[in-house]
Formats: C-alpha cells, structure tokens, sequence
C-alpha cells in the first residue's frame, strides 16, 4: 500500500509543481499587463477563469504523465483504415515532451465525425533539433500517405509548427487543405528559457527558428486556424499563441490549460469542427447517410 501511494504521490507532486510553476509566471504577466487575452477573455471572472486554469492544468498533467508510456502502443504511426486514395487525411503532432497518446480524446472524436484516416506521427523531443525531426517526419509521411489524399495538418503546442514547417514543402502544399493548431507558440514562450533539451530552448520569443518559420509561406488556398485558451499557462506571454499571419482564423477556446485542451470536451469539438470545415463533407458520413 505504501509503494502504492508513493508511486501516485510522484506524478501527482509532478504536475502540482508544473501547474504551480506554470501559473506563477502567467499570474506575473497579467500583473504586468503582458496578458491583454486574459482580460478579454474573461471579464469580471478572471478568479474564476484562473482557477479552472490551475485545477484543469493539474489534472491535464497527471493524465499526461500516466498516458504517456501508451503512446506508441496507441498511435505507432497511422491509426485507423489502410490508406485510401482520394479520402482526407489529419496528420496529427504532438506537443514538446508528449508522445502520441496527446491524442487520446481527440482521435476517437475525429473518427465519430467520419475521419478514418488519422495519422498521429511521433518526434524526439530531447538530443535533437527542430529540422533534423522535421526531416524525419516528411519521410514518415511520404511513405505512408495516400497518394494524392487532401491534407490536414493537426498539431498541439510545438507541433503546431511542425505542421507549419511539414505543410510548406512543395509536395505536400499543393494537397494541404488546412492547418489548425492548439496552443502553438507560433511566437515563442518566454518559459522556454527553462527549457531541457535545445528543441525546447528554441522556442523563445525571437528566435532563429521562429524567424525561419515565419519566412516560410503557408499552403496556397488553405484554412488555417489558431485555437488557444486564455489561461494557457506555458505560452507567457499569450501574444505568443497570435500567429501573426494573414488570413488565419483565430478560435478563444472555453479557459483550460496549455495541455488541458487535449482532453477537454468543448475544446475537441472546436478541434472537430476547424477539421470539418477545413476538409468539407466526409466521404464516410456520407456513405453513412445514403445507407
């Protein structure tokens, strides 16, 4: 029983120190006025709005914390059918330090919403640079996608620009119908300083890999889409959630936390619905309708 409850206190104490950590430094740029989306946000609840932060940033931790061992178990590379010419594919990356379990909720909401064809594909977030996994990750992809099969590109966090770097090759741009990223530091995190490792530490505010990522163009003619909550505790300050990019949509989503979004219910039909819009009606909800 001891040893039970000393392995429970471990990611438990874990992730009350992330989410207090976290929380602190947010808590100081709203002091500050750094977080002008929180005050939009959340007019006249920002007490309550924070605590659904903090309690939801704790909960998204330990699930995470759990979960993460199952990724590869989950998601290895493609869940779902074979490959089907022509039928639409959501590509999906996860965050900094996840794995593919990140898509736990979400994968099962995109297939009841007819989208059999989901390829949740992993990266090294630790001795490895953002290119050299980008790299590997388009060859992932060339192997496995459908020939010609319109695109959609779903990343969460740091995956977010990953879908950005993978969306602007040539090949696959031009059957890109869209992106849509969740909590992306599109603009860096000033926490990345704290950053292990020099993929995360790449993420601060000005740096040479967001300035690449910022010269490159996005897929021509697709729908791209910014969803971020307005107590994302690990994106400081929130202006780093704007892409800055003409012609992006951007969704306020209810307020969870930077890995709660994952889980959250309202957040995954926000999810569903920037896919579903993006890739039109679903050759499989419409089988689904003429029989």
């Amino acid at each position: 029983m001891t040893v039970f409850l000393v392995l429970l206190a471990l990611p438990l104490g874990a992730a009350l120190a992330l989410a207090a950590g976290s929380y602190a430094a947010f808590g100081l740029a709203v002091y500050r006025g750094h977080n002008s989306l929180f005050g939009r946000a959340c007019p006249g609840q920002g007490a309550a709005c924070l605590a659904q932060g903090i309690l939801s940033a704790v909960v998204a931790q330990l699930v995470m914390i759990l979960t993460c061992p199952l990724g590869p178990l989950l998601a290895p590379r493609r869940r779902g059918s074979p490959p089907v010419p022509g039928q639409p594919t959501v590509v999906c990356l996860h965050g900094l330090y996840h794995t593919p379990a990140a898509f736990l909720a979400i994968r099962p909401a995109l297939a009841r919403a007819g989208y059999a064809q989901v390829a949740i594909l992993a990266y090294r977030s630790l001795g490895t640079d953002f290119e050299a996994e980008a790299q590997r990750l388009l060859a992932v992809l060339r192997a496995t996608l459908a020939p010609d099969a319109p695109l959609c590109f779903l990343g969460h966090s740091l995956g977010g620009l990953l879908a950005r770097r993978l969306a602007a090759e040539p090949d696959l741009a031009r059957r890109t119908r869209a992106i849509v990223t969740l909590g992306t530091p599109h603009q860096g995190s000033a926490l990345a300083i704290l950053a292990v490792g020099r993929l995360g530490r790449s993420l601060r505010p000005g740096s040479r890999l967001l300035a690449r990522l910022a010269a490159l163009p996005d897929p021509p003619g697709a729908r791209c889409t910014a969803l971020y909550s307005p107590v994302d505790g690990l994106v400081v300050p929130d202006t780093g959630l704007d892409p800055g990019r003409p012609g992006w949509q951007h969704v306020v989503t209810p307020p969870v936390a930077h890995v709660a979004m994952l889980y959250h219910p309202a957040t995954i039909a926000l999810v569903v619905a920037a896919v579903g819009r993006s890739l039109g009606p679903n050759p499989d909800r419409q089988g689904e309708g003429a029989s």
